[in-house]
């Protein structure tokens, strides 16, 4: 399925439009201030001028390339200085992109630029369930009254004084994100709000304009790193590429419901390279699970366990299943 819907994804008409636009934009600017200040056109009428002679004088091997970027230099400089004394900001005039990087292209020297990768991913969002959902399942629609307020087996908070510390390190995982790089690991039996926990943190996240990339264990293990480290399909790898840089390279990488996926060593050492690189580069991960600690340490290795038990913050949700009272999973 992401395979499929990467593919549809047209980000050469998608850069076309935003050139176009920038460009609208720019002309009308530059029609807004001509109209106002028709000095600014005779100023950058005379700094084109000046800079065709000093092209020219390149290619002829002429003396005075010098002076004539010093006189580009002065008309800049009195066009800047009649611009603000008109309450223009600096820039203004000057081309618009939309990034300064590829300049709106997609490509930087042969290579993909970043923005194409955000591009995809974004639109990802959008074409996929999780978009609608996050609408609907964020800090604002998270509800504690589904969780009881009675004492529950032998635990030391009731399921409601509970879920609502774990909903207090989900806010502060987020109000903290640019600063602590810290990662969650929510777990507990099916149906507690763990996925939910996690778009309230990824809707929050995305609206603050970071990148987050949500996989379920099984996209993550069987259709994209399958396919893009195994197969020897160039056409699948060339698509997958922007995934896969995202799953190291995101803001916020989230995996849910780990422990659903068909198990093998190859998701055992992909998980552990996942999890350690993201620490060490100071990337955040969010993972949700139904399984518990001693279980996920059987399932795949001390060593995973271990970076769970250093670096993440565990969140561990008990209770009834919430869903008979209008909750999800």
């Amino acid at each position: 399925m992401i395979l499929k819907d990467l593919e549809r994804i047209d980000t050469k008409n998608y850069l076309s439009t935003i050139r176009m636009r920038n460009e609208a934009e720019h002309q009308r600017r530059l029609e807004e201030v001509y109209s106002r200040l028709p000095e600014i056109k005779e100023y950058d009428d005379r700094i084109a001028s000046a800079a065709f002679d000093e092209i020219r004088s390149r290619l002829n091997k002429e003396d005075g390339s010098a002076d004539y970027q010093n006189r580009i230099n002065e008309l800049s400089d009195r066009k800047i200085e009649l611009l603000r004394r008109n309450g223009y900001p600096d820039g203004y005039l000057d081309p618009i992109y939309s990034c300064n990087i590829c300049q709106d292209w997609g490509e930087i020297n042969g290579n993909v630029c970043q923005c194409v990768r955000r591009l995809r991913i974004r639109e990802l969002y959008q074409r996929s369930n999780l978009y609608d959902v996050l609408q609907n399942e964020n800090f604002d629609t998270f509800r504690l009254d589904y969780y009881s307020q009675e004492p529950y087996e032998d635990k030391e908070l009731t399921p409601y004084e509970n879920a609502k510390r774990q909903l207090d390190q989900a806010t502060n995982f987020v109000n903290n994100f640019d600063k602590e790089h810290d990662n969650l690991l929510i777990y507990g039996q099916t149906g507690l709000g763990k996925t939910f926990l996690s778009n309230c943190v990824a809707k929050s996240l995305l609206d603050k304009g970071h990148s987050v990339l949500y996989l379920s264990s099984n996209e993550l293990f069987e259709e994209v790193l399958s396919n893009y480290i195994m197969s020897n399909n160039e056409k699948n790898r060339k698509t997958l590429e922007p995934i896969y840089e995202y799953i190291y390279n995101s803001d916020l990488l989230i995996i849910d419901d780990l422990g659903s996926e068909v198990l093998s060593s190859f998701v055992k050492s992909q998980l552990f390279e996942i999890v350690n690189k993201r620490i060490i580069t100071s990337k955040s991960t969010l993972i949700t699970t139904n399984l518990g600690l001693e279980a996920l340490q059987d399932r795949y290795t001390e060593r995973v366990m271990s970076r769970f038990a250093d670096k993440y913050t565990l969140c561990l949700l008990y209770g009834d299943d919430i869903r008979y009272y209008g909750g999800r999973r």
